[in-house]
């Protein structure tokens, strides 16, 4: 059987591609004008005339009006013994690509082009280049790119476009923009999708210098102006990157082409600044935005006070604090938890009479402006407060909750007066749970979060999963938050099979373990691995693993947890291997 025949059948069997099947060795076309044209190629084939035979075949298959027509052509020249040329076998393959047929297009590229060794056109190359982007074949349909430049030839748009998009679709977005670049440098324009793509694609993994060769090339050398969707992704993007001095200058190009910025990219180059600790320059773009007309939000002023406050420069850090009154924005939990956590710092904690002084202000103050606090405030201060005085953070909080949130008011709280203070605020506390509930269990959650977490930090772990029961029993969802804190608590303890029944529980209920929860197992496991060598170690050893089964990567801190554990059990092989793993994951070292 001939090569075409042997090679069609054998894919259409395979991969079931809808093609009309001959009924015999020469099919028969329906239309009397082809049917005339292959009389004449066989009158031709029959004179000897086959050069003259070849190029009729290639002009019926590039008019045949469908792609089984034109299969049957070639199946009649191959039955004939006639050796197709390279032009016949390009339509063929260009029809075979446009109608979707890749796989039988590879096939025949391979079978009649690269095992006969003829070396492709650049015709049949862009459409081997698209046959393979289809396929999912980038590295290959890069290397038949590549040939065509080597031809000093250009791509077709087409086949480009397809290759950038597939190359962006599976990630592969450094190899996107090498390919756009010598297709650009090739004097060829794809269109402000490309632009828009590939930009976004770079900034979005941190490279930022290709992003703005992007720019350039868009800008320079296409002539088009940037969008302000584009403008904005690289200005974001060199921000996250901390290249302020490079994002407030491509914020000064939409300026001055009278393009809108908006508040929020004001905040981002402000919190650059501040970052970076240049709090004279942060608030010359400040002032510049209250001098465009711009009013700053909630968020600009807390980036401004944290900045302060983080240079020691607490005055004016509290001047910005009160003049936001004046602009008729209330604080919320963020800027009071700022201006606590820098207060505990400072080390305005008066433990021996209990009093927060300046914190004390800043608390009251929050319950007065309807601030409803959170978790994260809750631990802001927990790590200032010695143990014994967890429960009286946790009530402060929760009295916030419940008036700010739910709008309780606190004079209706009553139970009866004990000799022991720490009983009370279990009442109160244990009431306070019980409204919130009642009213929001979203706040409910928070709450009991406060309390649990209270609770593990006093080393009151028992009190602390009656409370997870309660919790539960209410209908509250405990966070991942929550129960990482419980199996803290319980492996500090030594109570490691309570804390993985727990973490069983917790996937019972959806909730999946992330990188802090194996990290409290392993970390607890190596700490105890020196007094049992024989059994804990290999317990965080089995953590570890599962944490890989699970899909977390590990960090630094988790490898040399794991690396620290080995060697304090005089496992050093393994300490090293590792290491060595670590290093191939390009995980940064501390």
């Amino acid at each position: 059987m001939h090569v075409f025949l042997r090679t069609r059948r054998k894919i259409t069997s395979s991969s079931a591609l809808p093609l009309d099947q001959p009924n015999s060795s020469v099919s028969v076309i329906a239309n009397d004008h082809e049917s005339l044209l292959l009389s004449s190629v066989d009158q031709l084939i029959r004179r000897g005339l086959l050069s003259t035979a070849q190029q009729l075949i290639k002009r019926i298959i590039a008019n045949s009006s469908s792609l089984s027509d034109a299969v049957s052509v070639f199946e009649f020249a191959d039955v004939r013994g006639v050796e197709l040329d390279l032009g016949s076998y390009g339509v063929l393959i260009r029809k075979l690509v446009s109608s979707g047929q890749h796989q039988l297009a590879e096939h025949i590229y391979r079978e009649c082009i690269c095992r006969r060794e003829v070396d492709p056109d650049p015709s049949m190359l862009n459409s081997m280049v698209l046959c393979f982007s289809k396929l999912g074949k980038l590295e290959t349909a890069i290397i038949h790119l590549d040939r065509i430049f080597l031809m000093n030839s250009v791509p077709c748009t087409a086949a480009c476009n397809t290759l950038l998009r597939e190359l962006c679709s599976q990630g592969m977005i450094l190899e996107a923009f090498d390919c756009f670049v010598r297709i650009s440098d090739a004097g060829l324009f794809l269109g402000f999708w490309s632009f828009n793509v590939l930009i976004d694609g770079l900034c979005n993994r941190g490279y930022m210098d290709e992003a703005l060769q992007m720019y350039d090339i868009m800008s320079n050398r296409n002539g088009c102006l940037p969008t302000v969707h584009l403008y904005k992704t690289l200005f974001y993007g060199l921000c996250k990157r901390g290249q302020v001095l490079e994002a407030e200058l491509l914020f000064m190009e939409m300026e001055s082409k009278g393009l809108y910025i908006d508040k929020v990219m004001y905040t981002t180059l402000i919190n650059g600044y501040c970052k970076n600790k240049k709090m004279e320059m942060a608030m010359r773009v400040f002032l510049r935005m209250l001098k465009t007309g711009c009013e700053p939000d909630i968020c600009t002023c807390n980036t401004l006070i944290q900045g302060y406050m983080k240079l020691h420069l607490y005055d004016k850090g509290r001047a910005i604090f009160k003049q936001m009154t004046e602009w008729g924005m209330q604080p919320d939990v963020s800027t009071y938890g700022i201006m606590i956590n820098e207060n505990c710092k400072k080390g305005k904690i008066d433990y021996a009479l209990n009093r927060l002084s300046e914190v004390d202000e800043l608390l009251k103050s929050m319950m007065d402006g309807g601030v409803v606090p959170d978790h994260v405030l809750f631990l802001i201060l927990a790590k200032k407060f010695p143990k014994d005085h967890l429960l009286q953070l946790a009530l402060m909080i929760l009295q916030a909750i419940a008036k700010n949130g739910c709008g309780f008011d606190l004079s209706r709280l009553s139970y009866s007066a004990s000799l022991s203070p720490s009983r009370d605020q279990e009442q109160e506390i244990h009431i306070l749970l019980e409204e919130i509930s009642r009213r929001n269990l979203n706040l409910a959650v928070v709450a009991f979060s406060v309390c649990i977490n209270a609770l593990t930090m006093g080393g009151k772990i028992e009190i602390a999963l009656i409370c997870l029961d309660r919790m539960l029993n209410l209908g509250c969802r405990p966070s991942l938050f929550t129960y990482n804190s419980l199996i803290k608590c319980l492996c500090q303890e030594g109570l490691f099979e309570d804390a993985k029944s727990l973490i069983d529980f917790m996937k019972s209920q959806g909730i999946v373990p992330d990188h802090a929860t194996y990290l409290i197992m392993i970390n607890e496991y190596c700490k105890r691995g020196c007094l049992s060598r024989k059994k804990r170690i290999l317990e965080a050893e089995d953590n570890f693993k599962k944490m890989l089964e699970a899909g977390v990567d590990p960090d630094e801190v988790v490898y040399l947890t794991m690396i620290n554990g080995y060697l304090k059990n005089g496992r050093a092989v393994e300490a090293h291997r590792l290491f060595d793993n670590m290093v191939e994951n390009s995980i940064r070292q501390v």
